[in-house]
C-alpha cells in the first residue's frame, strides 16, 4: 500500500495537479506568444527593409530618368536641328527653280555646334549615373561600352564640319551673301545630315534601351507588367539588352572603337605596370 501523506490526499493532490497543469498551460502560452510575438516583429523588419528597398530603387529609377530625359531632349534638338537645316535647303532650291522669292535657312553654325556639344555631355551624363549605380548590376557597363561606341562614331562623321556644314550655313547678318549649296558641296552635306542623324538616332535609341533595363531591373517587384525591348531590323541599330551582355561586349570589343580601348588599356597596363597585363 502506498503511503499519501495526509496533507497529499486525493482531494489536495488533485488540487495540486490542477494547478501544475494551469502552470505549464501558462508557460507554453506564454511561450508560443512569445515566439508568434517575435515572429511578427521578424517579419514586419523585413517588411520594413523590403519596402525601404523599394522605395530606394523608384528614387534611384527617378533620377536614371531625370538624366536619361535630358539626354534624349538634346539628341533630339541635335537631330531636328540638323533635319530642319536639310529641309530649308530643299525649299530654297524648290523655290529658286520655280522662280519664287526665299529666303535663307534660320539654322546656323554656332547653333548646330552648341547643340553637337549638348547632346554629347547629355550622353556623358548618363555614363555617369552608370557609373554612380555599377553596384546594381555589374553587367550595366555593357550601356557605358555602348555610349563610348556611340559618341565616337558621331564625333567621326563630325569631322567633315569644317568642309562641309560650315560653308553650307548661312552667317549671321550676311543673309544676303549665302547660296544654296550646288554641286560638290549639296551633296557634302546630305550626306554629313543624313550621317550625324543616323548617330545621333542610335544614341537616342540606346538611352531608351538604358530606361527599359532599368525599369525591369528597378520596378520589375512593383508592377507584373512585361517591358518589351527593341527588335530593330537594322543591325548596325541594335539593341543594347542585359540579357545578350556577353553577345553585345564582343561585337563593341570587335569594332574599331573597341579595338582603340582595348590596346589603349593595354598600353597604359604596359607602361605603367609592366607584365600585369597579360597577366590578366
Amino acid at each position: 500500500m502506498t503511503l499519501i501523506p495526509e496533507h497529499l490526499q486525493p482531494p489536495v493532490l488533485a488540487a495540486l495537479i490542477g494547478a501544475a497543469a494551469t502552470c505549464l498551460a501558462s508557460v507554453i502560452g506564454f511561450t508560443a506568444v512569445f515566439i508568434q510575438i517575435g515572429r511578427q516583429g521578424r517579419n514586419a523588419i523585413i517588411a520594413n527593409q523590403f519596402n525601404e528597398a523599394l522605395k530606394r530603387k523608384v528614387e534611384i529609377y527617378e533620377l536614371t530618368l531625370g538624366t536619361t530625359r535630358k539626354a534624349q531632349e538634346a539628341t533630339t534638338a541635335l537631330s531636328s536641328y540638323l533635319r530642319m537645316f536639310g529641309s530649308q535647303v530643299d525649299i530654297c532650291r524648290d523655290m529658286k527653280e520655280l522662280g519664287l522669292d526665299w529666303r535663307a535657312p534660320t539654322a546656323r553654325y554656332p547653333e548646330y555646334n552648341r547643340l553637337n556639344l549638348e547632346a554629347s555631355e547629355a550622353v556623358i551624363s548618363v555614363i555617369g549615373v552608370i557609373e554612380a549605380w555599377h553596384i546594381i548590376e555589374p553587367k550595366l557597363d555593357v550601356f557605358r561600352l555602348a555610349f563610348g561606341l556611340g559618341l565616337d562614331g558621331l564625333s567621326q562623321v563630325s569631322k567633315n564640319d569644317s568642309s562641309s556644314l560650315i560653308p553650307a550655313m548661312p552667317v549671321q547678318d550676311r543673309e544676303s551673301q549665302w547660296e544654296i549649296p550646288s554641286g560638290a558641296l549639296r551633296v557634302n552635306v546630305e550626306n554629313q545630315i543624313e550621317k550625324q542623324v543616323y548617330q545621333v538616332s542610335r544614341l537616342a535609341a540606346w538611352i531608351a534601351d538604358f530606361q527599359t533595363e532599368m525599369q525591369i531591373l528597378l520596378l520589375s517587384e512593383l508592377f507584373p507588367n512585361r517591358v518589351e525591348r527593341r527588335d530593330p531590323p537594322d543591325q548596325e541599330q541594335f539593341c543594347i539588352r542585359l540579357d545578350r551582355y556577353d553577345e553585345l561586349i564582343a561585337r563593341i570589343n570587335a569594332s574599331d572603337y573597341g579595338r582603340r580601348m582595348i590596346e589603349l588599356e593595354a598600353e597604359a597596363w604596359n607602361r605603367f605596370a609592366p607584365g600585369v597585363y597579360q597577366n590578366r
